[in-house]
């Protein structure tokens, strides 16, 4: 909470120093310190002192205010006698006829600042705060319709907003009269999932609370970017253009890092790809200024670049996409994290093959799916020595059968690999 007391470095600013002597708590004296207007002096004390004494069941602090301008507060002595020793402090004269009622609500925001509240659209009695929090008001109180509030009592219910126990009504002119420190401007810029455009505006805030909209005709470069990655980062990665070949590669570099973890891979968890945009797909985004043409980029070589040398490299070397089979067919590696990494193919194509092929250094046998010549899995193994000196036999009973015109030797350790049938073998 900004109340000027403290400064960046948590020491005590000049309104702190100051603040300190009026033995009040924080809140109170930074509304106290706030200004040295001799309007903001003659009413500060007051209001500083019905805070402190609340009336019960008065939820409209405006109107304990103009009670005790009357002399009709139900604690009417208290308070004036609180008042004006306030007003000794900070040196100057206390009287009721010099409370500026104007002021009132000015002056909590600057005891309240993370308690500014806009009325929620279209819904009487409930609001958002600056700090982000939901309040709600009974929608019989006169106050349950007003655009914004400043709330001096809450408390939290089960239902996770606040109820509010005192306010009052805020108008935003007072506010950037008396306390313009207290509205921030930012250039806003972030598509709009219902409507598929862009929204581009200089909002005027306070706190978390937007008041003011104007729009941005022309959005800088930079922000455009920036309105591109929190897209990214709120809807997630599936909203990107993730071709087989992209998505393959990061199972890939996943796997490389859990295989060879001595590598000095990037981090490319989903949670970390997320936080990590700038550094991976913000250099691929020049000259992008549509949802559509940043679905168009290819996530390869975006990938490929984030590995940078020599990994980028080596990962091909390491953890091959492809697999050369003896025939001199190449044949897809299927990589994904968590499991073996496994080569799909037809049992001919493998006679020959002594040992199951090993990736990744040598610390990865591939777990190879043996298919029947119509392309159907006959057999899974990481081990293919064992699988031809034993299971084998029964596949081959089954296939010889199934598939005559096809190879099926007594000794496929041994036995050329082949793509062709008997005749073609023959001919």
């Amino acid at each position: 909470m900004n109340l000027g007391l403290l400064d960046d470095k948590h020491q005590l600013t000049s309104r702190g120093k100051a603040a300190c002597d009026l033995g009040v708590e924080p809140r109170i004296a930074a509304m106290l310190t706030h200004s040295n207007s001799p309007a903001w002096l003659s009413t500060a004390p007051a209001v500083a002192a019905l805070l402190e004494s609340p009336e019960r069941n008065i939820v409209n602090f405006s109107h304990s205010v103009d009670s005790f301008k009357r002399g009709k507060h139900s604690q009417q002595k208290m308070v004036h006698q609180r008042g004006m020793a306030l007003a000794r402090k900070l040196n100057v004269g206390f009287s009721t006829d010099s409370i500026d009622e104007s002021l009132v609500a000015v002056m909590l925001a600057a005891a309240f600042p993370d308690r500014v509240a806009q009325l929620r659209s279209g819904k009487a009695g409930k609001f958002l705060l600056a700090n982000g929090h939901g309040a709600e008001l009974a929608e019989e109180e006169k106050l349950s319709t007003s655009e914004y509030l400043v709330i001096a009592d809450l408390m939290r219910t089960q239902s996770g907003s606040s109820r509010i126990f005192l306010a009052a009504e805020l108008e935003l002119l007072s506010v950037k009269k008396w306390f313009p420190g207290l509205l921030k401007n930012n250039d806003y810029l972030d598509w709009d999932d219902e409507k598929g455009r862009l929204i581009a505006e200089s909002q005027q805030c306070i706190g978390r609370l937007v008041v003011e909209r104007a729009p941005l005709p022309t959005p800088p470069p930079k922000k455009m970017t920036q309105a591109l990655l929190n897209y990214v980062r709120r809807k997630g990665l599936a909203v990107l253009d993730w071709s087989d070949n992209s998505t393959q590669l990061l199972e890939r570099i996943r796997c490389a890092a859990d295989w060879l973890p001595e590598q000095p891979w990037p981090e490319t968890s989903d949670t970390q790809l997320l936080k990590n945009l700038e550094h991976w797909l913000e250099p691929y985004l020049t000259g992008v200024n549509s949802l559509q043409a940043m679905k168009k980029i290819d996530l390869e070589p975006v990938l490929m670049s984030y590995l940078s040398w020599p990994l980028n490299k080596n990962i091909d070397q390491w953890l091959p996409v492809y697999y050369l089979l003896p025939t001199g067919t190449k044949k897809k590696i299927r990589y994904k994290q968590g499991h073996e990494p496994i080569l799909s193919v037809r049992m001919q194509e493998m006679f020959g093959q002594q040992a199951s092929p090993q990736i990744a250094q040598g610390r990865k046998k591939l777990l190879v799916e043996l298919l029947s010549p119509a392309q159907r899995p006959l057999q899974i193994t990481s081990d293919l020595a064992s699988f031809w000196a034993s299971a084998y036999k029964e596949v081959q009973k089954e296939m010889k059968g199934r598939y005559p015109k096809h190879v099926w030797p007594d000794d496929p350790a041994n036995h050329v690999a082949t793509t062709k049938t008997k005749r073609q073998l023959n001919s």
